[in-house]
């Protein structure tokens, strides 16, 4: 990988010139440091997803009843959840560089 000027180690010739600590300076934080922010981000995401099902089945109870209303909230947690688990695996995963 070629290095904008003023990046790496100096000397001509291309391929890897920086370290991985100038490439993270470069491009910004790494995903492997951004754990925290993905819980949050869950859990955001489910008080979000429960609270518009705690609307619909209280404000619209006609339109969404209870049953209807906890099976939404079943469905959607286990999606949420499923994707949950994919991120925090491809932010454990490890590439070459460095």
């Amino acid at each position: 990988m070629t290095l904008p000027k003023g990046w790496g180690s100096g000397g001509g010739g291309g391929g890897r010139t920086g370290g991985s600590d100038e490439i993270e300076h470069m491009i910004g934080r790494r995903v492997e440091n951004m754990r925290g922010i993905f819980i949050i981000g869950f859990i955001l995401c489910w008080v979000g997803t429960a609270g518009g099902v705690y609307v619909g089945v209280t404000v619209y109870p006609w339109a969404y009843p209870l049953p209807s209303g906890l099976y939404a909230l079943s469905v959607l947690t286990v999606i949420e959840a499923l994707g949950f688990f994919w991120i925090m695996k491809i932010s454990r995963e490890r590439l070459g560089y460095a």
